[in-house]
């Protein structure tokens, strides 16, 4: 049986960003990842950029998983204790506001992830890379299901944060 198709492999593709500074941080233990991605975001003043790559040991960690299929989601809140390896943690910055996802793995071999949530406390440290874009800008914007996408900011104009 044939596969179908989308009618475009993207709904929409933001062009014209570069990179305009790299920024990297190490978190030492008991330091809390989320908070200080977000810290870093605002103090230097990143409206658009990625979360590009982290290494690390949690100690504790918040995340959630999307528990249904409707169009508007609905989340699955999950707290893993460690000791947890950070094996990835990616994501965009869009309006000031990091979407970020992550993966970890336990001491027995398995793995896990989802969106962070606040809370999660480093073990012996965290070292993370972040890049800020410079050129048009896009936010995080509700759709009409009321769930944020990316979309361009007009020139001048303010993403509203979701």
């Amino acid at each position: 049986m044939a596969a179908v198709l989308p009618a475009a492999l993207a709904s929409e593709v933001f062009t014209g960003a570069q990179v305009a500074e790299v920024i990297r941080l190490r978190l030492d233990r008991d330091e809390l990842l989320l908070e200080s991605i977000q810290d870093t975001i605002k103090k230097h003043k990143i409206e658009d950029g990625a979360v590009l790559t982290a290494a690390g040991t949690l100690q504790v960690c918040t995340f959630h998983a999307v528990a249904n299929m409707a169009a508007k989601p609905e989340d699955k809140m999950m707290t893993r204790q460690g000791p947890l390896e950070i094996l990835s943690l990616s994501g965009i910055i869009a309006g000031g506001e990091p979407h970020l996802h992550m993966t970890l793995g336990n001491n027995q071999g398995q793995t896990m992830g989802g969106h962070i949530e606040p809370g999660c406390k480093v073990l012996y440290r965290a070292e993370i890379t972040i890049a800020r874009f410079s050129g048009p800008k896009v936010a995080r914007l509700p759709n009409k299901e009321g769930v944020p996408m990316m979309q361009r900011v007009p020139a001048g104009g303010e993403g509203k944060k979701r």
